[in-house]
Formats: structure tokens, sequence, C-alpha cells
């Protein structure tokens, strides 16, 4: 049973949707999308009705999409929308399917974060080193903090002509015990990456949640920049990467390794940790299902490079020290050797050995000696609070560091593993529509001794055959 914005379509009895599943964790620089071969609805009164009667000419040119939900045998098969692309008396109603992860983000979906009006804060004095939403009742409470981050540079040659102190956010604390303040030096505060999802959600009406959000140490994630508030305001959107909304949420996506679960309908985007799903026990078993038979290819790209992209504006990382340099995981037995390479287009800080707190080298964005135009680079850090009397955001906490090489033995641990042992397998399947309903491509499915991620399934529903489904095998 097809429902369209609620109501019944009738299909002829012996028609089948085939539906294209893809697993959506697989690859970082997109998203894909799951197909589905809409058959040719009927004129038929209960359809006419349904379309609005939108093959007279009489109708007009509106044309909605509608919601699309697909029910076999009391399951949900598949949701999402029915785009109408022509309708005649004679032919029919054709359509196509789209779970709209094109388009989740609506009209801010390629829009810049810089363009993107996300309001103003007041900069109240004496600026405290964060900004917390006192009323905020989901767990994301910190707004933006103010880190002393040490940049000799920000005022390129004239640093010395208005007594700078080789610091942005300077804070002076002399006795642990008592508070400290903020000394004059350029104001430059750091968003949270969770605050500004959270924004994101908000301007787009849409909802993200998820572990992510409030994991203990990347919840303290901060977006480093390096532009002077020079007014009572802080303007939100003049502190954020030049990324679109969805370069920003791809390109964290590489750094932590992150899982996203779209669901167009309800709006809702949830972000948890990849690595956590390879790490957990297999849920599934479709031994019983398997049929005989299956080509078997091997994975030949069984090496994964990290390699972070670092602001050439940077003295300090633009020939990229030790700490940023690329990391390409070890060779393995045989002759599959390729190389899988993974951009990381934010970047982080060294530490300065003689304060330990984050180190640059670059002028910064400000109206004083004509740099409102110097540009700087995405970057990343984790926020540790005032420590050894300075407020301090570094690029590692607790046992995570932002270094590739690093990252590496964290985030990215058991994809690197998987990589190495990985092969692929096309294997059909006599599976229920139950089967399909519960479908997750983050989970293990157990066939014949060997678990497997399913990287897509090929299905017609109703089931009249088998589904043909493409394992990674090796997990």
């Amino acid at each position: 049973m097809i429902r369209l914005n609620g109501f019944e379509v009738y299909v002829p009895a012996r028609q089948s949707i085939a539906y294209q599943l893809l697993n959506p964790h697989l690859l970082y620089d997109q998203i894909p999308s799951s197909q589905a071969d809409i058959p040719i609805f009927p004129a038929v009164r209960t359809n006419r009705a349904v379309f609005n009667y939108w093959e007279e000419p009489q109708a007009g040119s509106y044309l909605p999409e509608m919601h699309y939900a697909h029910f076999e045998n009391g399951e949900l098969i598949k949701e999402g929308f029915y785009l109408l692309t022509e309708a005649s008396f004679d032919t029919g109603y054709k359509g196509a399917f789209t779970d709209k992860l094109g388009l989740f983000f609506g009209k801010f979906q390629n829009v810049s974060l810089q363009q993107i009006d996300f309001g103003t804060l007041p900069l109240t004095a004496p600026v405290l080193p964060e900004m917390v939403d006192e009323l905020a009742t989901d767990g994301i409470a910190k707004i933006c903090c103010f880190p002393t981050i040490v940049n000799e540079s920000f005022y390129g040659a004239n640093g010395g002509a208005i007594s700078y102190g080789g610091r942005i956010n300077d804070f002076l604390q002399t006795d642990p015990e008592a508070s400290g303040s903020y000394i004059d030096s350029p104001v430059v505060p750091q968003f949270f990456a969770n605050w500004i999802l959270k924004r994101i959600a908000q301007v787009t009406g849409t909802k993200i949640i998820g572990s992510f959000l409030t994991h203990p140490v990347w919840s303290k994630l901060i977006l480093a920049n390096l532009r002077e508030v020079e007014t009572e305001d802080i303007v939100v959107k003049n502190h954020l990467p030049a990324f679109s909304v969805v370069q920003f949420i791809m390109e964290l996506r590489k750094i932590a390794n992150l899982k996203f679960d779209f669901n167009s309908v309800e709006k809702t985007l949830r972000i948890d940790f990849w690595e956590d799903s390879l790490q957990s026990v297999t849920k599934f078993d479709w031994s019983e299902k398997a049929t005989y038979g299956e080509p078997k290819t091997p994975e030949n790209n069984t090496r994964l490079q990290l390699r972070m992209v670092v602001d050439g504006n940077d003295a300090m990382a633009k020939d990229k020290p030790a700490e940023l340099a690329d990391y390409l995981s070890e060779e393995v037995q045989g002759t599959r050797n390729g190389i899988a390479t993974l951009d990381f287009r934010f970047s982080t800080m060294l530490i300065d050995p003689l304060t330990g707190l984050a180190v640059c080298k670059q002028e910064g964005q400000t109206s004083q000696f004509a740099q409102d135009a110097k540009p700087w680079g995405p970057r990343l850090l984790f926020w540790h609070g005032v420590v050894d009397l300075y407020p301090r955001a570094l690029p590692t906490l607790e046992g995570i560091s932002l270094f590739p090489a690093s990252l590496a033995t964290t985030s990215w641990k058991e994809t690197i593993a998987l990589r190495k042992r990985s092969f692929y397998l096309r294997k059909d399947f006599t599976i229920t529509e139950t089967d399909i309903a519960k479908l997750d491509f983050s989970a293990k499915y157990h066939i014949n001794g060997v678990d497997y991620i399913i990287a897509q399934l090929n299905v017609g529903v109703p089931i009249r055959g088998v589904a043909t489904a493409l394992l990674i095998g090796g997990v």
C-alpha cells in the first residue's frame, strides 16, 4: 500500500516498486540518497482525487511535493517524498521518489555560514572566559569562550606601536584561588561547534540530536578564528568558517568520524560516532536467508591517508610541522596496497612550548592597520577552561587529539583496521518485508560465519523474488 499525503493510491496488483537502498555511512564527501522506481499510477477515480485532478488544464500549475509512505504486510518499507512529473487522463501519473537529503536544510543548504544571520550577542564588561546560556535545557549551554592564544603577528609589524603583548584574549591571573581578568588585547570569541549546530537547526527549521553534541570531550570542540570584536556586540557569523552548512557538517564528520542518520520527513539529523557502530556487537543473523553462491571481490585501497589542509597564512603551520603531518596507515601483506585519501579542511593549532597555550603566527582580521580582509582558515581546538592561570583551548583533551596521527588511533582506529581486512560480497537473500523495515545500515549482519555491513540492498516490494545485497566483509 502506498500513501501520498496520507491517502492510499491505487496500484495495479502485480506492480512492484524496485528500491536501491544505499548505506549513507560509507562515503565522506557526500551523503548518498536511496532510489526507488515508482510505477505509473493509473488515472482512476481514487488517484485523481489524491492528485487533485492535476491532469486537468483548469487545475493550474501549482504542483506540491507529497509525503510518500510505502506499507507492505503492516510494515513501513520506505518513507520520503513523491514529486509528480507528468499527468495524463490516458496514461496516468508519472513521478519520482526522493528522500530530499540534498535539500535537508532547505534554502540554507549551500549558503555560507558567514552569510547566515545567527544573531548577535552583547559583549558585556567584564568579559568572562566563557559565555553561557543559562536558560538552555538541552545540555548545550556553552555558547562561546575567550581562550588566550599566542599570536605575536596579529597586528603584523604594527603591534609594537600600540604596545601589543603578543596574545589574543590576554588574561591576567596571579593567584589560582582568585579571579583573573582580561587585559588590553584583541578580543576574539571562539564558538562551540555543538552550539553552532544547535543554531543551524533553529535557523533551518530542523532538529539536530545525537551523542556527538553532548560527548564529554567533543562537546568542548570550538571553532578557532582570528576575527577581532571591535564593537559592543558579537556578530556570530563573523567568527565562523567560510563553509556552507553542508560543508560544515561534512568536515566535522571527517574529524570525529561521525555517523549521520537523516530523517527528511521528520527533519531530524542524528549525529553519532561511526566507530561505536564498528565496535558494537553483531545485531542480525541472515545466514538462513542467504542463497547459495556469490561473487567476492577485494578491497584494493587497504591503506588510509588522513591529510590536513593547514592555514597557509600561519607561519607556524604552513610548512607542515610533524604534528600536522599526514597520517598513512601501514602496508598489508600481499599486493593490495592502494591508498584512499581523506582531506580534512579543518586544521588545528600547535602548542607554544613556553606557555603551554595554543599558538599561531599570522595577521588577524581587524579594522586596525587596514587588516579588514585578512584571511584565516578553519581550525578547531578543545576548550579546557581556566587552567594554570590562563583560559586555555588546545588541540588535545583527555586522550583525544586533533592531529592526524592521533585521530588515527582514536576516531579512526576501527575504520583503518576494517579497511585492511575488508572485501566485498554480492549475495542474494530471501527476505521479508519485516527485514526491510528493520534494515539498519549501522549494524553488523552475521552470514555463515562472517560478519558484514550492508553497503547496498536492491529489492522489489512486494517481494516476489530475492533481494541482492552488496556486503562489506571483515567487520
